[in-house]
């Protein structure tokens, strides 16, 4: 009896072990080791483990550290980028100006020691110092795409209307630009009053401000080059939110740079951009499709700070546009369907005011006229990342599924044996 019980053990054993063997060999690879180096790895005594343990904790010891430093860099990072305005908002008297403009302003002085010792300079800006007539180096966003404005390039600017002299050689000095040069090139405004005019529905009108800071330039590329962007103290905005919204405004194949004296959000940026592409297209500006897109970057904006997820926010919202005009989606429950479809895939939950916005955003979309493929091309990287995600998220679903397959032929196997 001993023996046919030993006999079931040892088939018991070269099950478990068949099935170990054949997860390490789908598992490993994915992580970077082979099946045998899995089990080498696994194969250790008790004198390994004794003799490397003051290693292990001086490992540990060194690795909390450098988590902690992390966590520091961050939250400094984040306290920079919380310090700016939502707008482009500051104050517009002469006085305040003059004194900005002092060398006996102490802001001024310490900025100026400041820059002596530190390069680049980075300094916490807070709303009640949007005046800070700083040269400050933005701290590029992480999918910036680098965008540089070579000597044969024919740019076309726009430029915020309420600029300073200071204030305008440093956004021209940003985006690469002498200023001693701005005579040639093309050069159109933006008044803080067309500010208000495709912000005023969405944003509350002291969030916008009154003056007119952002500004943008924009150089033409070739067919199929699609949309890329760089920021400088856009501290709002993201690069995503820019393409996203650039891309329903009907801009092809272009280089832009969003640049600003100091942080701002950045959200009337699109303004100029669009304005810009007209004047370089030698069209007028298609109000509707500016329209959607100031609509698009606000609503996105707001979903980011709801889900804590800018990027996520950017998908989701490229996810359904997407989806809209694919499939043709035209009346309110249908594109509600696409909304809840994009909230099971990218596992979110939103607010009934959330997905209203959204709904309605679409609606406006939807009845633009622009083409899927276009869109996919010029916003490509979003797309691109869109694609990445599922194709992630089809990989681990599937690990789940080959895990289940062992786990159910393991206990039917026990099953067959004591039944």
């Amino acid at each position: 009896m001993k023996k046919f019980w030993k006999r079931r053990n040892k088939a018991l054993q070269a099950v478990f072990l068949a099935a170990l063997i054949a997860v390490a060999g789908i598992i490993s690879p994915a992580f970077g080791f082979t099946g045998m180096e899995v089990f080498a790895a696994g194969n250790i005594s008790d004198e390994n483990l004794s003799t490397g343990s003051s290693d292990s904790k001086a490992s540990d010891s060194k690795d909390s550290d450098s988590k902690a430093s992390d966590l520091e860099d961050a939250d400094t990072k984040s306290s920079d980028l919380e310090d700016s305005d939502m707008g482009d908002a500051g104050s517009d008297t002469p006085e305040d100006d003059a004194y900005l403009n002092d060398p006996q302003n102490p802001a001024m002085s310490e900025i100026s020691n400041k820059a002596k010792t530190d390069d680049p300079v980075r300094a916490d800006i807070t709303s009640a110092d949007t005046d800070v007539q700083a040269k400050i180096s933005d701290a590029t966003q992480t999918d910036d795409d680098n965008v540089v404005i070579k000597e044969d390039d024919k740019p076309y600017l726009a430029l915020g209307a309420d600029l300073t002299s200071a204030q305008k050689s440093q956004v021209l000095e940003l985006m690469g630009i002498n200023p001693a040069d701005i005579g040639s090139y093309n050069l159109v405004t933006v008044k803080n009053e067309e500010e208000h005019q495709y912000l005023d529905a969405y944003l509350d009108a002291k969030t916008i401000g009154t003056r007119a800071l952002s500004s943008v330039v924009i150089v033409k590329r070739d067919a199929g080059d699609g949309i890329h962007i760089s920021t400088k103290n856009i501290s709002y905005c993201t690069i995503g939110m820019y393409k996203n919204a650039l891309a329903t405004a009907g801009l092809e194949d272009a280089d832009v740079i969003v640049a600003a004296p100091f942080p701002i959000s950045g959200t009337a940026a699109l303004i100029g951009a669009v304005k810009a592409y007209a004047d370089m297209e030698d069209t007028k500006v298609d109000k509707e499709s500016l329209d959607a897109a100031m609509n698009e970057i606000v609503v996105t904006g707001e979903l980011s700070e709801n889900l804590g997820d800018k990027e996520q926010s950017e998908q989701l919202i490229a996810y359904v546009k997407k989806k809209v005009l694919e499939d043709g989606l035209d009346s309110a429950k249908e594109i509600q369907g696409a909304v809840s479809e994009a909230c099971d895939k990218f596992q979110v939950s939103l607010s009934d005011e959330n997905k209203e916005r959204i709904v309605s955003l679409m609606e406006k979309i939807g009845s633009l006229d622009i083409d899927v493929d276009s869109l996919l091309e010029q916003a490509g990287a979003i797309y691109d990342s869109i694609a990445d995600m599922e194709d992630k998220t089809g990989f681990f679903a599937g690990i789940v599924a080959f895990f289940k397959k062992i786990a159910d032929a393991i206990v039917s196997f026990i099953q067959g044996i004591f039944s």
